[in-house]
């Protein structure tokens, strides 16, 4: 577990995150749960509502619907947004746009500003649809008005069109008029793009030539068919167009009585009813009389930045955060989907498999029951801020505040009594080795109770009297406690009455401790490297083999399953692991969602991480995804007299081809990272200069049908020819 300070349970958690290339093939995790799946990887967000990413784009066909939104984050519902089920896409760029392929809603696309993907069954599996672009160009929009006819637009307008589906393509007209920013398709020859110049073009012959039919002098930004005839496009400064011949001739809506906005998008439900989307999704515009007359109605209080209708009645709308709603009378009326827990949370505990505490600021206390799938508040049993948190069993809850207070609840957090700790000193953290024998850690020796917290004393053992400590890890009877930024170790071995001191690797000072049995851990020092131990910290071993990533957080969840929770190097940003499945001999890297990691915890095969200070991710199957792949790494040469340049070559198998591999460096006390293309026959291979002895690792992010892997360290060694 990472968060400060805290206790955590050795030999109880397992956490893993798929960071998934882009490009691959995909596939929708099964299985019916109110957690939202991660686009990539097998964990689930409980918190909040569909999850913490934008959702920006909405597409429905025959009763079903697709989200789409950042971090390759895509959704299905089958019940006209009722509920939503999370599609592992592996990508972790932004999708702008999802759209139904001929109207089917097996088929759609989904892509981004440089890739595009294809399913044919409803989600289950992508593939990838590659096509010509370069010069810093960009997709912008795609329209498949049948199975295998389709068309591209690019940000310069080029025109790339399709007759089989997405296999080939051939390059057409560019549409005039400015950078198009959305496209309609009539049928296989006609279509539709509205343009930043405030044009509307149009093609009748498979985009050979396009017509000007309409031009309003303000940027037009969306266009829809109602039906044959009726048609409507929309811009900025509340521009709303309409045609009644087909698009042939456009008229200008006049619109009045709601709030100055540019319209983004706009969603119809037969010939008159409409809602339109507006920048920054303060509001939503609706009309139900053809454009005639405008209101304003607002969904929900997150910004609603996408809409659709699911019937002639039933419209859905989502947004930022992840928030939805839906409407049963044409987006008069909303009701949110989901639920939000409130509050910024600072550390999780896990009791057991289904049952987890959330605890931060004020206060703030929420529960999950169900393997984080949901989570709920509760009575928060204290004003001040929530730093330790005890559980042995599921009802029975100890709770440690920043005012030194520490309470008790035997009804899992429902009601509370307050506990007489014996001094005025704040104890950092509170470990609750079961329901009689309580310690609180800190900030000076160790206080014990074994009486359920009625009553504690201060140890007499002088170890533990007089230790500077202020976290701990349990690991059976075991404890582990020491003080986050100092070098102190010691261990008890009989419930906190007596207590050894340990030897801390080279004297490093502690960041974060983590044991999955009794004698194995893993410690991370203040300077970033880990280390391991096989004897209870008797001794320790620093693990080199972790690839270039700034670890921040250590958790062990048995004897062969690990985690470290890292930070990426370079511009990237997100929650990041590594896990090993092997005692720390190889790790591979693992996303989980876009904002900073800041606590990690689970109990029983439920693992849990918090996102920032209020998602809540959770996963019952350590978070992998597909099935196991090797990763070889080989050097050549493996000693050098003198410094030079290596050649690391390796296999990846099974392989799709074009996978990134990342080959790690650890040389002159830092780490230096290269990426590399695997080949359509799973090799790869880069040069590399050495300097002086050297270490390799390489690793490969999971894609949906296959885990990630990792290589052991490789070691590259210069020994100078003895004269």
């Amino acid at each position: 577990m990472f968060t400060t300070p805290h206790i955590r349970e050795g030999g109880r958690r397992a956490l893993l995150v798929g960071l998934l290339a882009a490009f691959f093939s995909l596939f929708l995790l099964s299985g019916a749960q109110s957690g939202v799946n991660s686009p990539g990887s097998g964990w689930y967000a409980g918190n909040p509502l569909l999850g913490p990413s934008n959702l920006t784009y909405l597409a429905t066909a025959g009763g079903t619907t697709f989200a789409a939104g950042d971090l390759g984050t895509l959704l299905k519902s089958t019940d006209g947004g009722a509920t939503w089920s999370g599609i592992v896409t592996g990508i972790q760029d932004n999708l702008t746009f999802v759209r139904i392929v001929g109207g089917d809603p097996n088929s759609l696309v989904i892509g981004g500003h440089s890739f595009l993907l294809r399913s044919d069954d409803g989600g289950q599996t992508f593939t990838r649809i590659p096509f010509a672009h370069g010069g810093g160009l960009m997709l912008t929009m795609v329209a498949f008005p049948s199975k295998l006819v389709g068309y591209l637009v690019l940000s310069n307008g080029s025109v790339l069109s399709t007759a089989d589906g997405g296999r080939t393509f051939t390059r057409k007209t560019a549409i005039p008029g400015g950078m198009p920013n959305d496209l309609i398709a009539t049928s296989d020859t006609t279509a539709f793009a509205v343009t930043g110049n405030g044009t509307i073009q149009r093609t009748t012959d498979g985009a050979s030539s396009w017509t000007q039919v309409a031009s309003v002098g303000v940027p037009l930004r969306g266009i829809e068919r109602a039906d044959p005839t009726t048609m409507y496009a929309v811009g900025n400064g509340l521009t709303v167009l309409k045609s009644v011949d087909g698009g042939a001739t456009w008229a200008r809506q006049p619109v009045s009585g709601v709030p100055a906005a540019d319209l983004t998008s706009i969603r119809t439900a037969g010939l008159d009813t409409a809602l339109i989307t507006t920048a920054g999704g303060a509001q939503l515009i609706r009309t139900t009389d053809g454009g005639v007359t405008f209101s304003s109605v607002v969904p929900s209080s997150d910004p609603t930045l996408a809409v659709a209708f699911a019937s002639p009645t039933r419209a859905i709308g989502v947004g930022a955060n992840g928030s939805a709603g839906t409407s049963a009378d044409t987006g008069a009326n909303w009701k949110i989907v989901g639920s939000r827990i409130v509050g910024s949370f600072r550390l999780i505990y896990a009791v057991s498999s289904s049952v987890a505490y959330a605890g931060g600021d004020q206060g703030v206390l929420a529960k999950t029951v169900d393997h984080g799938q949901t989570w709920a508040n509760i009575s928060p049993p204290t004003g001040a801020s929530i730093t330790g948190i005890g559980a042995p069993a599921p009802e029975t809850l100890f709770v440690l505040a920043s005012d030194g207070s520490l309470q008790r609840s035997d009804n899992g957090g429902s009601s509370y009594r307050i506990l007489n700790t014996g001094t005025g000193a704040a104890a950092k953290a509170v470990v609750a080795l079961d329901k009689d024998h309580v310690l609180l850690l800190g900030p000076r020796g160790v206080l014990r109770s074994t009486n359920g917290g009625d009553e504690f004393t201060l140890v007499s053992d002088h170890v533990g009297r007089t230790t500077v400590v202020g976290a701990a890890e349990v690991a059976g009877q075991s404890v582990y406690a020491y003080a986050p930024g100092r070098g102190e170790l010691i261990l008890s071995r009989n419930g906190g009455a007596t207590w050894t001191r340990l030897k801390t690797p080279e004297k490093h000072s502690i960041r974060d401790l983590a044991f999955g049995t009794a004698t194995r851990g893993l410690l991370l020092d203040t300077r970033g490297e880990l280390w391991q131990t096989t004897n209870a910290g008797r001794s320790w071993k620093e693990l080199d083999c972790l690839g270039a990533w700034r670890p921040t957080g250590v958790d062990f969840a048995d004897a062969t399953h690990g985690f470290v929770l890292v930070s990426p190097s370079g511009p990237s940003r997100g929650a990041y692991l590594l896990r090993t499945n092997d005692s720390g001999k190889t790790w591979h890297p693992q996303f989980v969602s876009g904002g900073p990691a800041s606590a990690l915890e689970g109990a029983g095969g439920t693992s849990y991480l918090l996102v920032g200070n209020s998602v809540l991710y959770s996963t019952t199957t350590g978070g992998d995804v597909g099935a196991a792949r090797q990763l070889k790494l080989a050097a050549k040469p493996r000693t050098l007299a003198k410094a030079g340049t290596v050649t690391l070559s390796g296999t990846l198998t099974p392989r799709l081809g074009g996978e990134d591999v990342l080959i790690s460096r650890y040389m002159r006390g830092a780490w230096a990272v290269k990426h590399v293309t695997v080949a359509s026959n799973g090799s790869f291979s880069v040069r590399w200069s050495v300097t002086r002895s050297a270490v390799f690792v390489a690793q490969v992010f999971a894609d949906a049908d296959h885990s990630a892997a990792a290589t052991p360290a490789l070691t590259v060694r210069i020994v100078p020819k003895k004269r």
